[in-house]
């Protein structure tokens, strides 16, 4: 199942035109695939998980179609606040709490992935995205936005754990990283909302689906996670 969030960066290009029959026909040939290679795939897969979120962030910012000064410079910004959190979030405990990075994520600095500035990128965009589809107030964009991307925090944390993207201390997942991860993504959707761009909704749709539906398979693929 690991090829999954691949396939579906894949499809953005495509407009997100991929029908559940076909999420659920592709994620039973990947286990089956995933079951006869046992251990062997995920260890050559898993590495990957850095490229695949700096693929999933080309195909976004391809597919979204604005190349403006103002888009490149905002996405600058998201991406070195997130990089910037995740570093003082690490390396104090202050932040999400008292946590280390695997090595499936790749290369650090100062203790953290630096493909976790994309991580914040692709999360951030994505929300804001979806969200601003239904409204265009900006109380409600940013509160919204940032309430989604605290909940697909939720759905990543246990998996994360499992896959080697990170480890806490007290192995739970403490309550005040969800705080922690509100109060940065209200930061971050300030920026995006005064920022005035566009994103499109079905490319948003496409990347947080392809990741969203990547973990919810690991949750099966796991089985139940405490």
């Amino acid at each position: 199942m690991f090829f999954f969030n691949i396939v579906g960066a894949l499809s953005i290009l495509y407009g997100t035109n991929i029908q559940l029959s076909d999420i659920y026909i592709l994620s039973n040939k990947l286990s089956t695939l995933n079951s006869v290679f046992n251990t062997d795939l995920s260890s050559i897969i898993l590495p990957l998980t850095q490229l695949n979120l700096l693929l999933i962030f080309c195909l976004f910012f391809y597919s979204n179609n604005n190349y403006s000064k103002s888009f490149i410079f905002l996405c600058f910004q998201v991406f070195f606040f997130g990089f910037f959190i995740e570093v003082l979030g690490v390396n104090t405990g202050f932040i999400f709490g008292e946590y280390s990075y695997g090595k499936t994520l790749g290369l650090k600095l100062f203790n953290t992935p630096l493909v976790m500035g994309i991580n914040w990128l692709n999360l951030s965009l994505a929300s804001f995205g979806v969200i601003s589809f239904f409204t265009e107030k900006k109380f409600l964009l940013i509160l919204l936005s940032s309430l989604l991307m605290v909940s697909l925090d939720y759905i990543i944390e246990p998996i994360a754990i499992n896959l080697d993207f990170w480890s806490w201390q007290n192995v739970s997942v403490p309550i005040h990283n969800y705080f922690g991860w509100f109060f940065g993504a209200i930061i971050v959707q300030i920026l995006i909302v005064f920022s005035e761009q566009k994103i499109n909704f079905k490319i948003a749709v496409g990347v947080l689906g392809s990741q969203l539906t990547f973990f919810l398979i690991q949750y099966l693929n796991y089985g139940n996670i405490s």
